[in-house]
């Protein structure tokens, strides 16, 4: 299974690293209690920019992105987390 339903449909989700745009995403991801890996990502399209400190990266949301109306940023912890070379900082 390697697609996985998520609360928002801007997040994508996957098992399968393969489907994940690396270079245009900021992508977090936790094991599983099986053993695997769940990757979830943003794409830069709803992204305004990315900071982060001490462990947490936060993503403050583009204004055009539907997630914007509920919500200013995201704030990310988790043990895996890339940030494609095409995402602003």
């Amino acid at each position: 299974m390697s697609e996985i339903a998520t609360p928002f449909p801007e997040i994508g989700a996957s098992t399968d690293p393969k489907q994940i745009p690396w270079i245009d995403s900021v992508v977090w991801s936790e094991r599983t209690s099986s053993g695997g890996r769940v990757y979830e990502w943003l794409t830069r399209d709803h992204i305004r920019q990315v900071s982060w400190t001490t462990g947490s990266v936060s993503i403050h949301l583009h204004e055009r992105s539907f997630l914007q109306k509920a919500s200013q940023f995201f704030v990310i912890q988790a043990p895996f987390i890339s940030i494609g070379q095409n995402v602003p900082l």
